[in-house]
């Protein structure tokens, strides 16, 4: 499980780097407007759209084919490494056209969504049991931690510092070696995870596809929740360089903040964690935003006493190492919710809808930014009107405080604790051994994961899904074939 969670220091590494730090580099760095920038990102946005659902596309082919998710994190860092690496050698090679800045942020995304797929879709295999899964989140976020770390010592002082002092040298040197440590680290990560002796799976169960049933009310669910963490959540440190630059007025301290931010994800991993075996993943997801939220509002409220802000941080890094952490390991026990409802195991399509929201919505966010910064009148390097700071301090502190309310609200709605699920992964497993047996196809299943889940499910293709009372009706005598026959 630690091997295949250190993976996340090389995607933390060149995803968070440019996610925290490329609002800034287009605008500050490469001259560009704040609009301008916003427009790329809607680039990006669309991009995402597109580059997750190949990916899972391709992901599933080459399974069937013998060539399971090790086999293509190996073989798809050394590409994406290189481009992150042209993303910030860029500046250096005084390409600053737009068309070309558009086409190295796609290469980018692309290649980073066929290493992210397979390896996110592999922790449904690392383990089965709830509370392994939610150990497995956090070992996730320890390593990502470890990697906001670097991004706060280097890579953040540096993409300042380019702006401040044209230093494309260094930028473009350290872009080469976060993308060799990228690639180390995915490699080995491949090299030295388990897929958790499943192997390939064959027949139904083994189905996998994009065409999840999108009206399912545990998928909604999951992708309601991938909107608010790719949307709001990150909207902090993404308006950290600005708020710490023109609002505050102290741009030393935005490494500090980061720190702070950084540290107290490290103390939320490790308490987090620990409570995985005590409380479900939706409980303490819950306490997590409501964590964040008295982080964001004590922020607001310490603006005038820039000493007190690093605490703020340190709290809001220490609700959120929940935030970013749990939602995988929901993922991974709804992939198991959705193959008893539908007979079907969306593996690799599950995790790609959910990438596709969560990824999209964070490119929304950055353009969101953008505009929104272009339209209050925001020029680099100059002193700030006070509408441009009011607008940066609601993107940075009031979205995702309203996040974290939805997100408690939405949390309520899960009912999927440690113990429900080992009792349906005990169902899954006389089902599979029974139609192993029988030859026959699972249609049929029960209602579990969320409160309330009712209604005729629909998928990509436009099928039906029978509704969670018909499955529960048919699924009572499972042992009898006639009854369960697709």
């Amino acid at each position: 499980m630690l091997a295949y969670s250190s993976g996340n220091f090389g995607k933390a590494l060149v995803f968070a780097g440019a996610d925290l730090t490329i609002l800034f580099l287009l605008t500050d760095v490469m001259s560009l407007s704040a609009t301008t920038a916003g427009l790329l990102m809607l680039v990006a946005l669309c991009g995402d759209l597109v580059f997750d659902l190949a990916a899972a596309r391709l992901v599933i082919r080459l399974r069937r084919g013998g060539k399971g998710y090790r086999w293509l994190v190996a073989a798809a860092a050394t590409p994406c490494a290189i481009a992150f690496a042209l993303l910030y050698a860029m500046p250096a090679l005084r390409a600053h056209q737009l068309w070309m800045l558009a086409a190295a942020l796609l290469v980018f995304r692309g290649a980073y969504a066929v290493v992210d797929v397979p390896h996110n879709a592999l922790m449904a295999q690392v383990t089965s049991d709830s509370r392994a899964r939610g150990r497995v989140s956090g070992y996730r976020l320890l390593f990502s931690t470890a990697a906001a770390l670097a991004l706060a010592v280097i890579l953040t002082p540096l993409v300042q510092r380019a702006g401040q002092a044209e230093a494309f040298g260094e930028l473009a040197l350290t872009g080469i070696i976060a993308a060799a440590l990228f690639t180390l680290t995915m490699v080995l990560c491949a090299w030295a995870s388990s897929d958790g002796g499943r192997g390939r799976q064959t027949g139904a169960l083994g189905r996998d596809g994009i065409s999840v049933p999108l009206r399912d009310p545990m998928v909604v669910a999951m992708g309601l929740l991938a909107l608010l963490t790719g949307f709001a959540a990150p909207a902090f440190g993404r308006m950290l360089l600005y708020v710490g630059s023109y609002v505050v007025h102290r741009p030393d301290l935005v490494r500090t903040l980061l720190l702070a931010l950084t540290a107290g994800q490290f103390a939320g991993v490790i308490v987090w964690t620990v409570m995985t075996a005590r409380f479900s993943k939706s409980a303490l997801l819950a306490m997590g935003h409501g964590v964040s939220v008295v982080g964001f509002a004590l922020f607001a409220c310490c603006l005038s006493w820039p000493w007190a802000l690093a605490g703020c941080a340190a709290l809001i890094g220490f609700g959120l190492a929940s935030v970013f952490m749990l939602p995988w390991g929901l993922l991974a026990d709804a992939v198991d919710v959705v193959e008893w409802r539908h007979g079907r195991r969306f593996e690799t399509g599950l995790f790609a809808f959910y990438l596709v929201v969560v990824k999209a919505s964070g490119a929304a966010s950055t353009a969101l930014i953008g505009w929104t910064l272009g339209w209050l009148g925001y020029v680099p390097g100059k002193a700030q009107a006070v509408a441009v700071q009011v607008g940066m301090l609601s993107l940075g502190i009031g979205v995702p405080l309203a996040g974290g309310l939805c997100a408690i609200l939405l949390m309520r709605r899960f009912d999927l604790d440690h113990a429900r699920h080992a009792r349906l992964l005990a169902a899954l497993g006389r089902r599979r051994a029974f139609f192993d047996q029988s030859g026959a196809e699972p249609v049929s299943g029960l209602k579990r994961g969320l409160l309330k889940s009712r209604g005729e499910g629909s998928t990509l293709t436009g099928s039906s899904a029978l509704s969670a009372q018909a499955r529960h009706s048919m699924s009572r005598n499972i042992d009898a074939a006639a009854v369960v026959r697709s």
